[in-house]
């Protein structure tokens, strides 16, 4: 803060040092118009100019100085002069283009320029409270676009995120009510496959002395078994496929898994398997994942018929997570199973339905377009989910599973499926009274006939609460569908019978049994449709062997 003197005559620039130091206003004595001019910026706390001075100054020069001032700056000018000096056209003339003038005459009292001096000061230190407001004022003003601007930017992507987790909602909407259809679909057509296997199984048995028409009824059991798999291929995309779930510790069990999946593959594609070391377990069936991932590794070797690499990755999430804008409806921990090929990828058209049931891409005869809606449908019964990204350089295909608790040494064996163990000698129902409950007709019907050729006495009840009104002191054995009409399933109907009858063995059967924790407890077999002779036999003498 300073002043600035131009008084080129005598000692009134000295004096007038003398005076502001008496005020501590420090000054700046100008020995030329030039640097006069130079001395009026910003930082000039006043301006005393004699009429000496004046008359040596250019008011074209002076006044496009101070014309450079911002719009918050005009520097008070305390300007000096003889009372003559106010004529018109005279020294002091040159003033009227300034602005900011105070004109003190001589000869000057001491009090007189005392009082301008300060009123200077406090005219300047006004602007200044102005500068600083307005610089304060810019400061808050540049804060609040750099916030809007941030503010923006994240509602940017809000909207875009909100807008992703929409269309993943729709979608994942859209697979439920297919799911929801293929599942019912697939439990009638299981009925319709197990009529199909129990005739041909009844013919196999009537035709054994002709081996000519056997050939005919060992095609039907292998069409069977194909629309079979079709069907547990549907009921797991709508996640209605009993799972049997435990903690699986990748590191494990995914080498072994990656040896059956090479063996898919064509010689010209290498498989990479990457597993952290401290990936976490996932909670999960292991038998299905392996079916998950054997699906994804034919897709990925159909998409490279020229050979390549596929990698299996593995990676732990804590979500949500911003950058996973397809897992915004999970929360928690979970293990992602990334398997990566580098196909020509999919358009937007084929991702959008890569996971619909029967969709494919593929030839005729090359796909039955199941295979990606067993991965999603097995995800989300996992309580998990499955998406995929694609470009023009692969796809990637990602399974997502809850952590596990525990990592056990291996997964938990599945209930035990009497149709992969027949063994043992003879029929063991042979003479025994089966009470036989199956509310569709054509499958009871068929069911009476097998068990009739294994021997038994069969009766039959078309559902669970006629079934609970026979005389079971003359019932050897049960065997019932799960899924009926009435006030109980054939799940209540062996909870009451356990209840009643704890001695008596117990077979259920089911497309489709839904949860397989509701036959803990019961001492009972379950065996899935379509079923066969040795499958009932087999499920028969394990039964037994429960009650023993």
């Amino acid at each position: 803060m300073h002043a600035v003197i131009y008084a080129p005559l005598g000692r009134d620039a000295q004096v007038l040092s003398s005076i502001l130091a008496a005020f501590h206003i420090d000054s700046v004595r100008c020995d030329s118009p030039d640097a006069f001019c130079a001395a009026l910026d910003q930082t000039a706390l006043m301006a005393i100019a004699s009429e000496e001075g004046l008359t040596r100054c250019s008011a074209q020069q002076l006044a496009a100085q101070l014309a450079k001032q911002p719009f918050w700056s005009s520097i008070p000018i305390l300007a000096i002069a003889d009372a003559d000096a106010l004529i018109p056209g005279g020294p002091t003339s040159v003033l009227e283009r300034l602005g900011n003038v105070t004109l003190l005459t001589r000869p000057l009292r001491h009090e007189v320029l005392m009082l301008a001096i300060l009123s200077a000061q406090r005219t300047r230190g006004l602007q200044w409270q102005v500068r600083d407001q307005l610089e304060e004022l810019n400061a808050h003003a540049a804060e609040l676009e750099r916030r809007v601007d941030e503010r923006t930017a994240a509602l940017s992507r809000e909207v875009r995120e909100r807008r992703q987790i929409e269309l993943s909602l729709s979608e994942a909407r859209r697979l439920e009510s297919l799911g929801r259809l293929t599942g019912g679909v697939a439990h009638d057509f299981n009925n319709l496959l197990q009529v199909i296997a129990s005739a041909s199984a009844l013919m196999r048995f009537q035709l054994k002395e002709q081996p000519a028409l056997l050939k005919s009824v060992d095609s039907i059991a292998r069409a069977t078994a194909q629309g079979a798999q079709l069907t547990q291929q549907l009921l797991s995309f709508a996640r209605r496929q009993p799972m049997q779930i435990a903690d699986v510790r990748l590191q494990q069990h995914l080498p072994d898994i990656a040896q059956l999946l090479q063996h898919s593959l064509s010689k010209n594609i290498e498989l990479s398997l990457r597993i952290p070391d401290d990936a976490w377990p996932v909670r999960t069936d292991l038998a299905q994942l392996e079916i998950a991932l054997l699906n994804l590794v034919v897709n990925a070797r159909d998409a490279m018929p020229d050979g390549g690499k596929v990698v299996l990755s593995v990676t732990n999430l804590r979500l949500p997570d911003a950058a996973l804008p397809e897992l915004q409806s999970l929360r928690g921990e979970f293990v992602q199973l990334a398997l990566a090929d580098e196909g020509e990828g999919m358009t937007p058209a084929v991702a959008a339905q890569a996971f619909e049931p029967f969709f494919t891409t593929k030839p005729l005869g090359k796909g039955t377009g199941l295979g990606l809606s067993q991965v999603y449908g097995y995800a989300q019964q996992s309580n998990g989910l499955a998406y995929l990204r694609t470009s023009d350089h692969g796809t990637t295909v990602h399974i997502v599973l809850p952590r596990g608790q525990e990592a056990s040494a291996a997964a938990a064996p599945a209930r035990a499926d009497a149709g992969a163990e027949a063994g043992g000698d003879g029929q063991i129902l042979a003479g025994k009274r089966v009470l036989c409950v199956e509310d569709d007709p054509f499958v009871a019907e068929l069911a009476v006939e097998m068990f009739a050729n294994m021997g038994c006495r069969v009766c039959c009840a078309h559902d669970a609460d006629t079934a609970l009104t026979s005389d079971f002191a003359q019932i050897d054995f049960v065997f019932s569908d799960v899924k009926m009409p009435g006030s109980m399933d054939g799940v209540e109907m062996a909870r009451q019978l356990r209840r009643d009858h704890p001695a008596l063995p117990i077979v259920l059967a089911s497309g489709f049994l839904g949860d397989p924790a509701r036959l803990d407890g019961l001492a009972l077999e379950f065996i899935r449709k379509p079923y066969s002779l040795e499958t009932i036999n087999a499920a028969a003498r394990a039964a037994i062997a429960r009650l023993r």
